[in-house]
């Protein structure tokens, strides 16, 4: 046999709390008004104390002391109560309690209070003693039928008994919807405690071969318990007391399920579990069952718990066993003013545990604060557990590693993970924060190893992506001048060293980079080739700068005059520096209005001539001068008149091939060999 033994069985908060009251209060006349609870060991064990019972507010006299149950009064036997000059301990459910308010509250407001609830039970009294007004008690659902003879035109404010079947309750609420009031506030009121106990209840029922409900035959929410079981398995047996047991027939093959009603206490719950394992043999299952029945409150342990009340001075919760749990108000939350409006009775919240056994509220202390406290630092644990990067502060070097922290989690980064290439020295990480990603995480251990090397691996290859793709040849680039060699200049571009060699430097010639760039300064370069599987890309800086030659057909137009330096002579011509480094042809037969014989004669290297610019060659940077177009009409050059005779008669002068005047005649000029003028300019010329 299998005994499964409900979670939510015995006392409720609010009976318990009444019941260790009265057991507690010490005097001669101490009076519950009404049975305190729906149980007769209960109330006989009261009566043996010398706690007496009465519902005659006039039998009180000054010096006595009454316990309000747990189902409440109404308004006017609570004055009559207090009024009669007796000690009153009001030990009203916080679920009634709640009740109580609404009906005030809406009445006064000029609502009908519908309640749904068995009209004879004493909550359901009370509650009607709270309404100041009119009111309707529905019971069950023949009642439902008088819903038709609602005004519409009226307010209503509905409210349920806190034991009142929740079946019901959704079909009281369909009903209410096909009305169509114009006006309706609802409240659901059925107490949380009851809709646990309900729906496990229902779900042993079905789940074991027979189901055992234990309660008095006068308790309301037992008997509704044995009605939601036996609906489902036929197989359900009540009990009052643990020796009703004797009288079922139980199969030892069966599993069976137990769960005791509201008013039954713990000491009867345990009779049964004593005459189940000393009467029937059972397995493992059931000593374990029975041993989950008792619940260690251990300091330190977080453990979940549902919400009784809430007021000014803290949270009251329920957390399984003998024992409920007391947030004080200080504990309650994190950052925040304390509004107990925020805690609704029914929720679940999970707590921390600080004392055990706390004398002055008899309950265990409980933080929620210190759960939120873990919570609020441990939530970003959960968005990096797909490998996204986070921050942490290096608090310390140890052993193979760095060690952080991230909310409530040790954080440890492996020497191998701080950087792409091993680090042998890691104090130099201590105190400064670090870029990593999680390789792996122990919730258990609250644990966390974490790599910066693959998140600067990652991000240096997305880097890589993004260069490669835009770095292509003719795009213009921005880059820092690294080093300086040479042959040329290292420079940084998005972090990739790139070359910009010295011939790409200057379009004239320089012995030395620093001439064009400095260490250390931004400038712009042109990509003039890009090799990703050499790792190699060239940079041009001169062919983002004018070329000199344009900027001398800007200042030298064609038909200006200038004045330059005759630089070198050659067998058809001369050559003048119009700019520096820059140089024109002044042809033979440009340089005078006659016929020069040797131009030797008329210009020399370094003389400063008057030349006109004649025409451009821009495709070849080539300039074209005239010394002739700047001299005036009636000047004769001196070789013209050292050709006239004694008598003033021109001789005939016999023209000869002209010879190569050195080893260079023959070569094509342009102006990238002007720094060299003989290099490129001589040919094989006939002059004739």
């Amino acid at each position: 046999m299998k005994v499964v033994f409900a979670k939510n069985s015995g006392f409720c908060f609010g009976v318990k709390k009444a019941v260790d009251t009265a057991f507690s209060i010490e005097g001669k006349n101490v009076y519950t008004f009404g049975e305190l609870i729906h149980n007769e060991s209960v109330i006989e064990k009261l009566k043996a104390k010398g706690v007496k019972l009465t519902e005659d507010p006039n039998a009180l006299r000054s010096g006595d002391i009454v316990v309000i149950r747990s189902h409440g009064v109404s308004k006017e036997t609570e004055e009559a109560l207090i009024k009669s000059g007796a000690e009153v301990v009001d030990m009203t459910c916080p679920f009634v309690a709640k009740i109580h308010k609404i009906c005030a509250k809406y009445s006064g407001l000029g609502y009908i209070v519908v309640i749904l609830g068995d009209k004879g039970h004493p909550e359901v009294k009370g509650i009607c003693g709270r309404v100041n007004g009119e009111y309707i008690v529905i019971d069950g659902e023949d009642g439902f039928d008088s819903l038709g003879r609602l005004d519409p035109s009226r307010k209503y404010c509905i409210v349920e008994q806190t034991t009142f079947s929740t079946q019901k309750y959704d079909v009281f609420l369909k009903k209410i919807a096909e009305l169509q009031l114009k006006t309706v506030e609802i409240f659901n009121t059925i107490c949380y405690t009851t809709i646990s106990r309900r729906k496990e209840a229902e779900e042993l029922a079905l789940s074991c071969d027979a189901m055992i409900v234990m309660g008095s035959p006068k308790s309301s929410n037992t008997g509704k318990l044995y009605d939601l079981c036996a609906a489902v398995n036929p197989h359900t047996y009540r009990i009052s007391e643990a020796a009703d047991l004797k009288k079922l027939n139980l199969s030892t093959k069966d599993v069976i399920g137990f769960i005791a009603g509201a008013s039954v206490p713990e000491e009867s719950i345990m009779e049964v579990k004593e005459y189940m394992s000393e009467e029937v043999k059972v397995n493992d299952e059931f000593a374990k069952a029975v041993a989950e029945s008792f619940v260690e409150y251990k300091p330190g342990k977080r453990i979940k718990g549902t919400v009784i009340s809430a007021d000014e001075n803290g949270v009251l919760v329920a957390i399984g066993g003998k024992k409920d749990g007391l947030i004080r108000k200080e504990d309650a939350v994190l950052n925040e003013e304390y509004d107990p409006a925020k805690f609704t009775a029914g929720e679940e919240i999970e707590v921390k545990i600080v004392n055990a056994n706390d004398p002055e509220s008899g309950c265990v202390i409980l933080s929620k604060k210190a759960v939120d406290a873990i919570k609020e630092a441990d939530k970003i644990v959960d968005t990096i557990r797909n490998g996204e990067t986070f921050t942490v502060k290096v608090d310390k070097d140890v052993k193979g590693g760095l060690l952080a922290r991230l909310g409530t989690y040790n954080v440890f980064i492996p020497a191998s993970q701080v950087r792409e290439r091993f680090v042998k020295d890691l104090t130099q990480f201590v105190g400064k924060e670090l870029v990593v990603s999680a390789l792996e995480i122990n919730d258990d251990r609250r644990k966390i190893v974490a790599s910066a090397r693959k998140v600067i691996e990652a991000e240096r290859k997305a880097k890589e992506e993004v260069f490669w793709a835009n770095v292509v040849p003719n795009v213009v680039v921005s880059g820092v001048v690294k080093r300086i060699t040479a042959f040329g200049a290292f420079v940084s571009v998005d972090g990739f060293d790139c070359l910009a060699h010295i011939g790409d430097l200057s379009w004239t010639h320089i012995k030395t980079v620093d001439e064009v760039l400095k260490v250390g300064e931004t400038y712009d370069f042109l990509v003039l080739s890009a090799d990703r599987e050499k790792n190699k890309v060239s940079l041009g800086y001169k062919q983002l700068q004018p070329h000199p030659f344009v900027a001398c057909m800007e200042k030298h137009p064609v038909g200006s005059k200038l004045t330059g330096k005759v630089v070198s002579v050659v067998a058809w011509g001369v050559f003048v520096e119009v700019e520096p480094h820059i140089e024109g042809l002044v042809h033979v037969s440009e340089i005078a209005k006659s016929y020069v014989k040797d131009i030797n004669e008329v210009v020399k290297v370094g003389d400063e001539v008057e030349v006109m610019v004649m025409s451009y060659d821009e495709a070849n940077r080539k300039i074209n001068l005239s010394i002739k177009a700047c001299l005036p009409d009636d000047v004769k050059p001196e070789n013209e008149q050292a050709n006239e005779g004694e008598d003033g008669q021109n001789k005939k002068v016999k023209r000869v091939k002209a010879k190569k005047v050195d080893a260079d005649e023959g070569k094509e000029w342009s102006e990238d060999t002007a720094n060299n003028p003989f290099a490129d300019l001589l040919k094989d010329i006939d002059l004739k």
